[in-house]
Order: structure tokens, then C-alpha cells, then sequence
């Protein structure tokens, strides 16, 4: 071969070899590129794709998740209970449960105090990243705080059981109550301030428990007044605020987070339940008047409402701030909107009374985990993420 052709061979052997390599490196980029948007969960529509359920324990009132996302807790009012399950499996691990002490509360279909148990877990949060758990006890005066890291075992003086699903061995705790006032049940943290907010639905107020120190000196400071019959409690420490929502007097009460005195107070706002945030708006879910309002997070002005079905109760928000579930109680119905133009994705049945929500996210999904109060049941609904 003469050498002249032998240099252009070479020169497009080469050339050939460039373009795969560089061609490969393009797709690394793209791919990393693509990953990276994944990651960041990138999408703008969702699509519905099954549905499982399975049996808690008696009658759920909430569920929280993890912040490590792995594990969903389920708090049974009736049960007296807090079901541990795996997100992966579905399974139960673990089962706290309180020990009974009788007390008083309030039967909402009577409308009188009758005879009861008190340690009935309502709702909850996590502090301390994650390591504890903190559950209103809806006639107990308080709220519990559980260590979920903490493996010892008191058998004297003990308050709660920790049956473990696997193999079966039951371990007695002591864990602690922190004083509140009269049936507690949203429950808040601000971590500049190192506080939990609790509101106490018949004493009009929220009580301030103070866990800036060591433990053994978490504390509760002080109960604030608020308007009649609080139930929604938020920080927004963005905005210094913490934000009440009252049921009885239709309102939503601002106070500052720093002074904890009442700044303002909005009113004409009908039955106001559970109270989230995203990054500049206020999302309230408003029961009897079936509608979830949105207010703009810094002016507080209200910009949307949007009709639900029969009673909205619990509210979720997608990662990326643009979708709201809702469980309405009274049509057993998952709701699903988009919060930018407020029109509805879907509706999904969830009999037996859906009352508390939680959402799983990661790259490709949401799953969005319902309780159902009146059959003991938790449901979760899986979406792809487009």
C-alpha cells in the first residue's frame, strides 16, 4: 500500500476512533445530565398505575414517613397503637403500643365527654433526624416522645409495648409525656428555635414545648390562646410565622415566631383542617366548605381555591411543589390537583373513610400512602412521574 494511502487510512481509523470515544463521552454527559434531572424529580404530569391495600390496626388516624423515606409510621386512634411498616414491602415491623390509663374525651357524635382511655395517638412529627417521634395522645393531656432508635427495656414503670413482627418478642418502654392542654392534636417544629407547637382543640390554644437542651430537660414553657377550636398548626420560618387554623371560629390565626404574640388574624376562612407549605404558598384544606384555599406565602393575600369533594381532611404536596393530594372523608376519595392551574389530575377510591396522608417520591414515582379510619386500612396509590 502506498505510503500516501496508508497516511489517510490511518488518519481515518483515527478520526473514527474519535468520534466513538467523544461520542461516548457525549452520552456519559447526557446520561449524567439526565440522571441528574431525575434525581431532582423533573416532571410536570403524573400517571396513575395501581393501588394496594392492607390491614393496620384499629381505626388510623395519620401516618407519617421517615426522613430517611424508609419506613411509614401509622398512628390507630382506637387501637391505641403506632404500626411500624417497611415502605419497600408494605410490611410490619414493628408495633408500639400504648399502655391504658382511663381518663375523659370528647365523643364528637354526642357532643359530651364520656368515659375513655387516654393514650389515643392523633398526629405526629419527627425532630432530631428522626430519632424521635412525637404523637399527640388526643385524651391524655400530652404528647409521647419516642426514641425509635432506642432498644433498652424498662420494666418497671413502663407506659408502652413494642412487639416486634418477626419474632414476635415484646419489649416494655418508658417513654415521655410533655404536658399540653385539652385534646391535643396538630403538632409543628421550628428548628430555629428548637420548639414543638401542639394545638389543644378545647382549650382554644397551642402549647410550646421548649427542647432546646438535653433531653431530661425538654420541657413545656408556656400555652398560647388562640381562636375557638384550633386543629392545623404550621412554621414558616421562611416568613418568622407560625399559623393556626381554627375550625369553630373560621379563621387562621399569624403569630411571630419570635415573639409567639398574635399579629394577624384572617377571617371568612370556613372550617380550616390541615395547613401545608410550599416554597411561597399556603395551602389550607377547609372541611365543610369542601375547597382547598392557596395563599400567597409572604402577603398572605389568597389567590386560588379549589373545589374538592365531600370533606378534605389531610393534605400532601409532591417534592416539586406542583401537585396536591387531599383525602376526602366524607366521598372515601383520593383527590389529586395541580396546584399552578388548580384543575384536577384524578380521583381514586379509598373506602372506609380516608382521613391521613404520606408520600413516598423518588426518581420515577410517588406513592401516595392513605389511611382509611372507619376499615382499619392503609392504601397506597402509585403514580409515575412524567
Amino acid at each position: 500500500m502506498p505510503y500516501a494511502v496508508k497516511k489517510i487510512v490511518s488518519i481515518l481509523i483515527i478520526s473514527t476512533l474519535i468520534s466513538i470515544i467523544g461520542g461516548y463521552f457525549i452520552t456519559l454527559n447526557i446520561n449524567s445530565e439526565y440522571l441528574s434531572k431525575q434525581q431532582i424529580n423533573n416532571y410536570d404530569s403524573l400517571i396513575y398505575l395501581s393501588s394496594q391495600r392492607f390491614p393496620v390496626d384499629r381505626a388510623p388516624k395519620s401516618l407519617i414517613i421517615s426522613p430517611d423515606k424508609a419506613t411509614i409510621y401509622t398512628l390507630c386512634l382506637e387501637e391505641r397503637s403506632i404500626v411500624e411498616i417497611d415502605q419497600k414491602t408494605k410490611k410490619r415491623k414493628r408495633t408500639l403500643k400504648f399502655k391504658p390509663t382511663h381518663g375523659y374525651g370528647f365523643n364528637y357524635t354526642s357532643k359530651k365527654w364520656v368515659k375513655s382511655l387516654k393514650e389515643k395517638p392523633v398526629e405526629g412529627i419527627f425532630t432530631n433526624n428522626g430519632q424521635y417521634l412525637w404523637v399527640s395522645l388526643h385524651n391524655a393531656d400530652a404528647v409521647a416522645v419516642w426514641d425509635i432508635n432506642d432498644t433498652t427495656s424498662s420494666s418497671n414503670n413502663f407506659n408502652a409495648t413494642i412487639l416486634e413482627a418477626k419474632t414476635n418478642s415484646l419489649k416494655k418502654l418508658k417513654l415521655d409525656f410533655l404536658e399540653t392542654e385539652t385534646t391535643p392534636k396538630s403538632i409543628s417544629y421550628s428548628q430555629k428555635k428548637d420548639q414543638i407547637y401542639v394545638t389543644n382543640w378545647h382549650d382554644n390554644s397551642f402549647s410550646v414545648i421548649d427542647i432546646s437542651e438535653a433531653k431530661n430537660k425538654w420541657n413545656t414553657i408556656k400555652h398560647i390562646k388562640t381562636e375557638g377550636t384550633p386543629r392545623g398548626i404550621v412554621v414558616d420560618e421562611k416568613n418568622n410565622r407560625i399559623i393556626v387554623g381554627n375550625m369553630g371560629s373560621y379563621s387562621l390565626s399569624i403569630y411571630n415566631l419570635t415573639t409567639l404574640e398574635l399579629d394577624t388574624i384572617i377571617k371568612n376562612i370556613i372550617s380550616p383542617r390541615d395547613i401545608k407549605l410550599t416554597d411561597n404558598k399556603i395551602i389550607v384544606s377547609q372541611s365543610s366548605k369542601e375547597i382547598i384555599s392557596i395563599f400567597n406565602r409572604k402577603s398572605l393575600k389568597k389567590e386560588k381555591i379549589i373545589p374538592t369533594a365531600d370533606d378534605p381532611r389531610s393534605i400532601a404536596i409532591s417534592n416539586n411543589g406542583n401537585f396536591i393530594f387531599v383525602t376526602c372523608y366524607g366521598s372515601n376519595l383520593l383527590q389529586v390537583f395541580n396546584l399552578n392551574n388548580g384543575n384536577k389530575i384524578g380521583e381514586y377510591q379509598s373506602n372506609g373513610g380516608p382521613v391521613g396522608i404520606t408520600l413516598y417520591e423518588n426518581s420515577t414515582s410517588i406513592e401516595a400512602w392513605v389511611c382509611n379510619y372507619k376499615y382499619s386500612t392503609v392504601k397506597v396509590f402509585t403514580f409515575e412521574l412524567k
